[in-house]
């Protein structure tokens, strides 16, 4: 079985925990055992928001997991971006694990979009994925989905 990691950050903006779960269910559906690599904060929030663990297989702590990354332990990474922090986080997730990787990258700020967009797309050759967001993960799940499309078609 393929083996996905999702990382994610601090949980400020409310579009995040929905967009998880949903690239969560889109990668489980697609074959790939997940873990979520989160800061305390978000894990509570991803915990609450699946008591059954449905859609939560793996949980682990996103600065002790760098400790444990190493080329091999996973097939794709994905990073659900909407700070300079998580940037760095996806960036170095990104080197140590050398694989294919998409970063879901939204703001409510156009100029930090923007520049969160440009740092990613300057330190790795990750997928991207960037839209002005906030509130509504509808314009990221509708980009999620052409980039999953793409991806899954593309890995035959």
């Amino acid at each position: 079985m393929k083996k996905a990691l999702i990382l994610i950050g601090c949980p400020e903006a409310p579009a995040q925990t929905p967009i998880t779960l949903y690239v969560l269910d889109k990668l489980r559906k697609a074959g790939f055992d997940v873990t979520v690599s989160s800061n305390p904060a978000a894990s509570k929030l991803l915990k609450v928001s699946d008591p059954e663990r449905y859609y939560l297989q793996d949980l682990v702590n996103i600065d002790s997991e760098i400790d444990h990354l190493e080329e091999g332990s996973f097939d794709l990474l994905v990073g659900i971006i909407h700070k300079d922090a998580a940037v760095s986080y996806f960036v170095t997730y990104y080197q140590l694990l050398n694989i294919d990787s998409l970063a879901i990258i939204f703001q409510r700020d156009q100029g930090e979009l923007d520049n969160f967009t440009d740092e990613v797309r300057e330190n790795t050759d990750a997928g991207i994925v960037s839209a002005r967001a906030y509130h509504n993960p509808t314009p990221l799940r509708v980009q999620v989905d052409n980039a999953f499309k793409d991806y899954f078609e593309g890995d035959d």
